[in-house]
């Protein structure tokens, strides 16, 4: 409920600052005047406080809105500056015609307090407060334009992930269908339930594969599937193995965030023609801390993980969106050594 109010109140400011600023600048010329003749500070306070938010609104007009005769920087600097000066003589002529017919502006020639009404201190008091709706019009662009460049970046991010995971489909399902195609070739009799496998990934990628985060346990189903659906196709799950521990539910993840590294465990073992070969997944959650750890076999004439195009595709992407969601939260190590290819991922869950 704080972060709620605190957010509102956020908006508020924002939204009416420049009321506050306009306040500041009535009350400071008031002030400032009210020592000599209270009723004459009333009247410059309101005059040079209207006069002020018309040169504000103008040049925030010429910041942010631009016309199109005025995308030059130079051109529009020019424009300012001219406006800026002739706002000065302006505000000062309207000053100096109350002055002159305004009776209780002025003050007389006799009078302990009295002043010339032209002196350096008044021009320095008109020059200050158009200066100063400049400088607050610059600090409201700097804000547009820091606003405008973080969208972007928003913007840019997200369809870079769009991009990452619209990737994702056709990889999985490119090496999906080989394995199927594997299984119908041979006339294996569980060829349909590992369609039905099939279908249930499917329709995970298509449902899920989109959203920004699910559930872990979502994710690990998916992950079983998929493991049982390459024990379908080897026929035999003693070279196999998955283990997962979790301290507790609620965690979410990226979807299809480790699936790459389960999938180039089989594709890039010797499963298929070394009865010796094995692929070994752990993964275990403890206190938000998500450690994956997978070994594979393979064989001694196999091209190297980071040298197949499949590979390429698969972990530059989940670096990538690692590197977008868990940009410091992370740690990747993958490796070959003595014929079996390592990875090892730990991954703090938010």
């Amino acid at each position: 409920k704080f972060a709620m109010v605190n957010v509102k109140f956020n908006r508020f400011v924002v939204k009416y600052s420049h009321f506050f600023i306009y306040l500041l600048v009535f009350l400071a010329v008031f002030i400032n005047g009210s020592r000599v003749n209270t009723i004459m500070s009333l009247i410059y306070a309101t005059v040079d406080t209207l006069c002020f938010a018309i040169l504000y609104q103008i040049f925030c007009w010429l910041l942010i809105k631009t016309p199109r005769a005025l995308h030059n920087k130079v051109l529009r600097f020019v424009v300012i500056l001219i406006i800026l000066i002739f706002s000065c003589h302006l505000l000062f002529g309207i000053e100096y015609l109350i002055h002159l017919y305004v009776p209780v502006a002025r003050r007389p020639r006799y009078s302990s307090d009295y002043q010339p009404f032209i002196n350096l201190a008044h021009f320095l008091k008109v020059f200050i407060i158009n200066l100063f709706a400049l400088c607050i019009a610059i600090y409201k662009y700097s804000n547009f334009v820091m606003t405008q460049t973080e969208e972007l970046k928003q913007e840019q991010k997200l369809m870079k992930l769009q991009l990452l995971q619209s990737q994702i489909n056709p990889h999985f399902l490119f090496n999906a269908l080989n394995n199927i195609y594997a299984l119908v070739y041979t006339k294996n009799d569980i060829a349909p339930d590992a369609l039905m496998k099939l279908s249930d990934m499917l329709r995970y990628v298509t449902d899920f594969g989109q959203q920004e985060k699910v559930s872990i346990e979502q994710e690990l189903t998916y992950m079983q599937n998929y493991i049982d659906f390459q024990i379908f196709r080897f026929g035999s799950s003693e070279q196999i193995s998955y283990q997962s521990e979790l301290d507790s539910t609620g965690y979410f993840i990226a979807p299809l965030l480790i699936q790459p590294f389960v999938e180039n465990c089989f594709t890039h073992s010797d499963l298929a023609t070394n009865p010796e070969g094995f692929v070994h997944i752990h993964l275990e959650i403890k206190d938000g801390l998500l450690q994956f750890d997978a070994e594979n076999s393979v064989s001694k004439t196999h091209v190297s993980h980071e040298g197949t195009k499949e590979n390429s595709i698969g972990i530059d992407n989940v670096e990538q969106r690692l590197n977008i969601y868990y940009p410091d939260d992370y740690t990747l190590e993958m490796g070959e050594e003595n014929q079996v290819f390592k990875v090892y991922l730990s991954l703090k869950l938010r």
